[in-house]
């Protein structure tokens, strides 16, 4: 075996030891995701994530909003809050309040990035949105929801290795596994339906009503079924 191909090897093997350890740490102390998923960007270096990202990038919905990105711009919370009850806007607030956060998250970049450091941004930027729509709730059930959309819809390596966490979490708190499964189920369910949430305009329909939003995206039957009613508005 050569130089090369030893080298090779053992980056490997050394990048999936250290997933793995974001994988494990992460699933017995997920409230501290921030500082043990730091491995987590790993498999998103990879080639397949890249080919992954691409395809998804180059679907037509998504290239149509990449065409004419909407505003960066979004309204303050408290701006929010002003807003009809039940609306986008003032269902972000309410969420934002539970989390403790008293503010949204700046864009990163300038209006001038890239399509593939905009879909990032406007992505992380937006997760809280997706959160709101599918009314999933601020625990680790409802982070695999979330995550399980993610993977089963754009099978980026990322996604997956995140998702892991979510899956071993109920093998340190078993009460926790049945509610966790559930919401993965529900989310491969939503995913099933939508192929992505990064190309509604959100920044247009922040006053529209999250029930008009999911009526719009389709998902109305299958949030009958999803195990977190009390969450849903």
């Amino acid at each position: 075996m050569s130089e090369k191909q030893n080298y090779v090897r053992s980056s490997f093997s050394d990048g999936a030891a250290k997933l793995a350890v974001s994988i494990l740490q992460t699933a017995k102390e997920p409230e501290k995701v921030f500082q043990h998923g730091r491995y987590f960007i790993i498999p998103g270096m990879t080639t397949l994530h890249k080919e992954c990202f691409e395809r998804l990038l180059n679907s037509p919905k998504v290239q149509d909003l990449l065409a004419n990105r909407p505003s960066p711009i979004w309204p303050d919370l408290e701006e929010m809050g002003a807003m009809p009850k039940g609306s986008l806007g003032w269902c972000l607030q309410q969420r934002m309040n539970k989390l403790g956060i008293s503010f949204l998250p700046e864009p990163e970049l300038l209006e001038t990035e890239s399509d593939e450091a905009f879909f990032t941004s406007r992505s992380v930027r937006s997760h809280e949105i997706h959160h709101t729509i599918l009314g999933l709730p601020i625990t680790v059930a409802g982070e695999a929801a979330a995550s399980s959309f993610y993977a089963s819809t754009g099978s980026m390596p990322f996604d997956i290795g995140v998702l892991a966490s979510w899956m071993l979490r109920g093998s340190f708190q078993p009460s926790e596994r049945r509610l966790i499964w559930d919401g993965i189920g529900f989310g491969i369910a939503i995913g099933q339906v939508v192929p992505e949430l990064f190309s509604p305009r959100w920044e247009e329909g922040w006053e529209r009503s999250v029930i008009d939003w999911q009526n719009e995206l389709g998902i109305t039957e299958v949030l009958k079924k999803s195990p977190f009613q009390e969450y849903l508005q």
